[in-house]
C-alpha cells in the first residue's frame, strides 16, 4: 500500500514579493500602435488630397502636405518617446528603497536607505513630491494629478514608517540577545 504523499505547499513569499510597489506612469490616450495607425491615416488622407493637385501642376499643395506630414510625424515621435515617462518605486531585496525614473530615453536608478528617507513637498503651489535622503533628492509622481499625488504620498509615508519600525525592531532584537 502506498503512503499518501504530503501536501505540497507553495513556497512562502519573500519579503521582496510582499513589498509595496508604485508604478507612477503617464496616462496616455493612445497606445503607440494606435498612434501609428492615426499617423498612417493622416498620411494616406493628406497624400490622397495632394497628389491630384500635384498632377495638375499645383505643386504648392503637395509641398504643404509634405510639411504637414513631417511636422505631425515629429510631434507624434516626441509623444511616443515620452509615452513611458514616469517612476517606479519599490523596496529592493536588500531592503533599500529603489527608484527608477524614466524620462524619454533616459533611465536613472536610485537607491536610498528607508531609515533616512523622507518626503518633501515643493514648488510654487507645493505640488511637487520629492523623496529625499541626505544630498539626494528625486522628484516622483510627476505624471500624476493632485489627488493621486496625495494618495501616493500617504502610501509612501505609511510604507516608510512600517520599514522604519521593522528596522528598529530588528536592531532592538539583535541588541537584546546575550
Amino acid at each position: 500500500m502506498a503512503c499518501p504523499s504530503p501536501p505540497v505547499c507553495p513556497p512562502a513569499p519573500s519579503p521582496a514579493e510582499d513589498a509595496p510597489r508604485w508604478r507612477l506612469n503617464r496616462r496616455c490616450a493612445l497606445t503607440p500602435g494606435q498612434l501609428l495607425q492615426a499617423y498612417a491615416a493622416l498620411v494616406a488622407f493628406s497624400t490622397a488630397i495632394a497628389l491630384p493637385f500635384g498632377w495638375h501642376g499645383l505643386w504648392l499643395i503637395p509641398l504643404w502636405s509634405l510639411l504637414e506630414i513631417s511636422v505631425a510625424g515629429a510631434l507624434f515621435g516626441v509623444y511616443m518617446l515620452h509615452a513611458a515617462d514616469g517612476e517606479q518605486i519599490s523596496f529592493s531585496p536588500e531592503g533599500s528603497l529603489a527608484i527608477e525614473v524614466v524620462r524619454g530615453l533616459d533611465t536613472r536608478h536610485y537607491h536610498m536607505n528607508p531609515a533616512w528617507v523622507h518626503l518633501e513637498r515643493g514648488g510654487p503651489r507645493k505640488e511637487s513630491l520629492w523623496l529625499c535622503c541626505s544630498p539626494l533628492r528625486v522628484e516622483v509622481a510627476t505624471q500624476l494629478g493632485t489627488g493621486e499625488k496625495r494618495r501616493v504620498e500617504r502610501e509612501l509615508k505609511q510604507a516608510l514608517a512600517e520599514r522604519r519600525a521593522g528596522i528598529a525592531l530588528d536592531s532592538g532584537s539583535l541588541a537584546s540577545r546575550p
